[in-house]
């Protein structure tokens, strides 16, 4: 593996969440990644920082203790005990958390035991959630290979490794940062583009029978992959998303890609919504998981964000399903149930719950993608004056 382009990836990765004025790190990886680790604390000597907090994640030991522990016994043991992440946040550490899926690992447990867990875990983050969801953190979330991963993509880890610098912007011969603030830097005028027609609603249609409108509420603000903080948050990403009016979306979606959600498929869906809600859904595969993530709060089954990703994008040309929703959703439109931004809104502020909700924007337990993005989507905004203006077409951004 060509080493040069692994370090310049680890760099990247620090490049990424402006560590210029920060004093702590939180990594969370899992364990298996002890090689890239290295890579990461030697890359982050040239910052002066206090202290960097390594959280090394055994995914098959929680594979085991959530397949022979019961629910109780789930919520006492140390290894779903995230609270460490609340301490990190009141140090205003920044916070990198790399994805390595191990696929299937997760099929042989219960999607309740699995939603509830998610939620329990959650609930031991909350100082750190409130801070992260209001965006008042540096983060970045980014993917590294590992060869569970490779082999369920029928590739080597070194295969993956290349798939993975070709849709970070990693070569030898230029400066992967620099490429991003450029590609970040079109994406803002095209965001900025967007906010300037102030659409009242988008038309969603496609061939597979997509027939879909989606509201948005005043003071929305569409953004691209730089946070708050110029840190880039996603990495890769492609996306222009902003926070839907949660109450008023209507029509039919059918998902365009498989949904990898903890481990587990959901696969070739639809659902139907009524005022915004979820009323109606049937799944090929993993519609048990799908009813959780819907029901999994009074509002996870409204949406809380709608993202532009063109067709004719790097990752989706890619040729690959990289079974992993960091990369998915960043091949594809897509749209997430649960939680919106608080950033995507100018009315939104540090609002949380009913009091965020009351301006159009959903807030709730969860925030989980799923892709809607194919070579047939058509996507027409229409403005408060009624006027018509064709946003993307043949799965293509076009304004």
């Amino acid at each position: 593996m060509n080493n040069v382009k692994k370090e310049k990836y680890a760099k990247l990765l620090l490049q990424a969440l402006k560590l210029e004025d920060k004093k702590y790190l939180f990594i969370q990886l899992p364990s298996f990644l002890s090689e890239f680790k290295d890579l990461l604390l030697s890359a982050a000597a040239e910052y002066e920082l206090r202290d960097i907090y390594v959280d090394e994640q055994d995914v098959f030991k929680k594979h085991e203790l959530l397949l022979n522990l019961d629910q109780e016994n789930i919520n006492k043991h140390p290894l779903f005990d995230e609270s460490i992440l609340n301490k990190y946040a009141k140090l205003d550490s920044a916070f990198l958390f790399l994805q390595s899926m191990v696929p299937n690992l997760m099929d042989d447990i219960d999607t309740k035991k699995i939603s509830d867990t998610t939620k329990h875990v959650r609930s031991t983050q909350k100082y750190f959630r409130d801070l992260y969801e209001t965006d008042k953190l540096n983060w970045c979330i980014a993917g590294v290979p590992n060869p569970y991963w490779a082999k369920a993509l029928g590739l080597t880890e070194d295969e993956l490794w290349n798939k993975i610098y070709e849709v970070a912007l990693v070569d030898e011969k230029s400066d992967p940062y620099e490429n991003w603030i450029s590609k970040l830097n079109g994406m803002n005028n095209q965001a900025n583009k967007l906010n300037d027609y102030n659409f009242e609603y988008l038309h969603y249609t496609n061939d597979l029978g997509t027939d879909l409108y989606v509201y948005l509420p005043e003071g929305h603000k569409w953004c691209s992959g730089y946070g708050t903080h110029k840190e880039i948050c996603n990495l890769p990403t492609e996306e222009i998303f902003t926070s839907p009016q949660y109450n008023k979306t209507r029509g039919i979606v059918y998902s365009t890609k498989p949904l990898f959600y903890n481990g587990v498929m959901i696969e070739d869906f639809y659902i139907k919504f009524v005022d915004g809600k979820a009323v109606e859904y049937d799944a090929k595969t993993g519609k048990d998981l799908l009813g959780t993530i819907i029901s999994n709060d009074d509002y996870s089954g409204y949406l809380g964000e709608c993202a532009l990703v063109s067709y004719d994008s790097p990752i989706n040309n890619t040729g690959l399903i990289f079974k992993e929703t960091l990369y998915d959703e960043n091949a594809s439109c897509h749209l997430a149930f649960g939680m919106g931004f608080t950033e995507c809104n100018s009315k939104a502020s540090d609002k949380k719950g009913d009091d965020l909700r009351s301006i159009g924007v959903n807030d709730a337990n969860i925030h989980v993608d799923f892709m809607i993005g194919d070579e047939t989507l058509k996507i027409v905004g229409t403005t408060h004056d009624n006027k018509e203006i064709l946003v993307m077409n043949k799965g293509n951004l076009v304004i």
